[in-house]
């Protein structure tokens, strides 16, 4: 049998999680699975910060090399979408933080830890939860950023699994 990874979103004070998220639109609500035309982002401001991570279920013995990066999809004029790895979890918000921008290829792209801290999540070991660290995202807009729906960006999350 093989590790099997579903995607998580936390969010609010206190930390909601929702299990299974099938999309990480960004808006200007503190939400998981948003319908960006109920929740636009203003130009010249930014999103909610996104918390995401993975969870392994299944049987393995070791994941590891966990890299995360933005595959395709071209940015409109003024948007960025900034990143973080293997931070804490905080109450999301709209002001804009100092993230980098998210990698856009393998070579770059950002390198991802167990929620412990470690290179490697080994199956059944002790303390091991099977998350990954979490990955803060945001979408950032400037005044120059036209009206309307963003292009579609797709994220790139790649593992080593023995």
């Amino acid at each position: 049998m093989a590790a099997v990874h579903h995607w998580y979103e936390s969010n609010e004070v206190g930390e909601v999680e929702t299990a299974d998220i099938s999309n990480i639109n960004f808006g200007s609500v503190d939400e998981s699975e948003i319908v960006p035309a109920s929740a636009p982002v203003i130009a010249g401001e930014a999103s909610y910060e996104k918390y995401i991570r993975c969870l392994f279920t299944g049987t393995w013995t070791e994941i590891s090399n966990m890299k995360f990066w933005k595959s395709s999809g071209d940015y409109k004029t003024g948007e960025a979408i900034k990143a973080a790895k293997n931070v804490a979890y905080a109450t999301p918000s709209d002001t804009p933080n100092a993230d980098d921008d998210v990698p856009t290829s393998l070579g770059e792209a950002l390198a991802i830890k167990s929620a412990e801290g470690e290179d490697v999540i080994e199956y059944g070991a002790t303390g091991v939860s099977g998350y990954s660290g979490y990955i803060r995202l945001q979408l950032q807009t400037t005044g120059a950023t036209p009206a309307g729906a963003v292009n579609q960006k797709q994220f790139t999350f790649q593992i080593d699994e023995i």
